[in-house]
């Protein structure tokens, strides 16, 4: 029998999403791409359906062509991720000894999860929105790094030698962030959008940036 692709079923988060020139089946599919272009990664949507080892047919949400890298989003309301952990086993790196892979480790895989919440108490600012999370299906954990050659930002596992999946560079050198670092942030497409990626997030927002009024101001003699 001829398995169909996964078609994701009802979820807090599955309301069909208009962002830039993509429908997105939810929003926040829509959120992680409006995350990504604020990384500078460029992203495919749902671009290929793999027929994984199992002779499942798989939909992955996300490619991204420089990185070699699949981004699935879960949210709360889907929790299986099967078909994810199997994709991110059968495309890991495969070779015997030294790896000569397109990409360092193989083609790598990701769960995308809903964000998590920001610290309204963060000295100097206030947060639009949260920060991204993100979870390996299978194999080490994925640590979020930006490359000093390139300067791609990327996810990248520690099994050495530590390399950018864009260009080769060295990483060895470089701060890696995981999701509980809060280093990430997380762009809602409902929201306007703020600084990404970055310790330093400038100014304090005003309570109209943040939605806390309504917008208006008191007439000024």
């Amino acid at each position: 029998m001829v398995s169909t692709p996964e078609v994701p079923g009802p979820s807090m988060d599955a309301v069909p999403t208009r962002y830039g020139d993509t429908t997105f089946r939810s929003r926040l599919e829509a959120d992680w791409a409006a995350t990504l272009d604020g990384n500078g990664i460029w992203w495919e949507y749902e671009p290929e359906t793999i027929t994984l080892d199992s002779g499942t047919l798989y939909l992955p949400d996300f490619w991204l062509p420089e990185l070699g890298t699949w981004i699935e989003v879960k949210g709360p309301g889907i929790p299986r991720t099967e078909k994810t952990e199997e994709l991110a086993r059968i495309r890991a790196c495969q070779c015997e000894g030294s790896c000569t892979c397109r990409w360092p480790g193989g083609e790598f895989v990701l769960l995308g999860k809903p964000a998590l919440a920001s610290d309204w108490n963060e000295p100097g600012h206030r947060p639009r929105s949260g920060y991204a999370d993100w979870a390996a299906p299978f194999g080490p954990t994925a640590y979020f790094v930006t490359c000093p050659a390139c300067t791609r930002a990327q996810w990248i596992t520690l099994r050495r030698p530590w390399r950018c999946r864009a260009c080769q560079a060295l990483l060895e050198r470089e701060q890696v962030h995981r999701p509980v670092d809060r280093f990430v942030r997380f762009v809602e497409t409902s929201t306007r959008t703020g600084l990404f990626a970055m310790p330093d997030l400038g100014e304090p927002f005003t309570d109209a940036e943040l939605g806390l009024t309504d917008g208006r101001e008191d007439d000024v003699p």
